[in-house]
């Protein structure tokens, strides 16, 4: 399974992130913007460096830079203009869907920007029309998204925290089944607004999700 890590520049809590890093094999890290600090602090050497740096610290960069040309290390800078189509992270997240991995995994997509986070779960449906499974991880929750024939399985084990929510994002979502947890459902018909399908908990061995037809996010919560 090919394994793809984008380390963006919202909020990161980097105890956690060390933590979660070292549950992963991430065949290559891309670092975004910002998020260059936050790979340099988890001892990461990207494969990719992106963005139009307006965040980072430049001396960090210009040392990424130099170190990469003297030892001619094969580490892709990408610089984009300021005024631009697409965030950084959107930008990222296209490259690594042109890698054709089988997962991509985002740290540093959520924080206090309202607007970037709902923008960066919106990535998440470019990456499943591709079929590749893609979650934002953070150190409260752990998001994907799933479309109309997919299935999800999530370990009681290895669940992120004990809460497990589902967000309709189409106007209906039909045909969902929901084992393992608290409160299952067969076959259910949910609308895009409701609150239904909150705060449920995994209470067997795993949880199995399926969708007939429609959209919706997968929440894993801690408090």
């Amino acid at each position: 399974m090919k394994h793809i890590l984008i380390i963006t520049g919202g909020a990161l809590n980097l105890e956690f992130a060390h933590e979660y890093c070292e549950t992963l094999s991430a065949d290559k890290v891309f670092a975004v913007d910002k998020g260059l600090e936050y790979a340099h602090q988890l001892g990461f050497l990207p494969d990719y460096i992106i963005g139009d740096f307006d965040t980072v610290d430049n001396e960090l960069l210009e040392a990424y830079k130099d170190r990469i040309e003297k030892e001619g290390l094969p580490v892709h800078i990408k610089s984009y203009p300021v005024k631009k189509d697409a965030s950084d992270t959107e930008l990222a997240v296209e490259r690594a869907i042109g890698e054709n991995p089988d997962k991509i995994t985002i740290l540093a997509a959520t924080g206090s920007r309202l607007d970037h986070v709902l923008a960066n779960l919106g990535l998440l449906l470019q990456v499943a029309e591709k079929a590749i499974e893609c979650w934002i991880v953070d150190e409260n929750n752990r998001v994907r998204l799933l479309m109309s024939g997919d299935e999800c399985h999530i370990g009681k084990r290895e669940q992120h925290g004990k809460y497990l929510s589902l967000i309709p994002l189409t106007p209906v979502v039909k045909g969902l089944t929901i084992t393992g947890v608290m409160y299952p459902l067969t076959d259910r018909t949910i609308r895009q607004g409701s609150s239904f399908t909150i705060s449920n908990k995994i209470t067997e061995e795993q949880a199995v999700i399926k969708v007939a037809d429609g959209t919706l996010l997968v929440i894993e919560s801690r408090d």
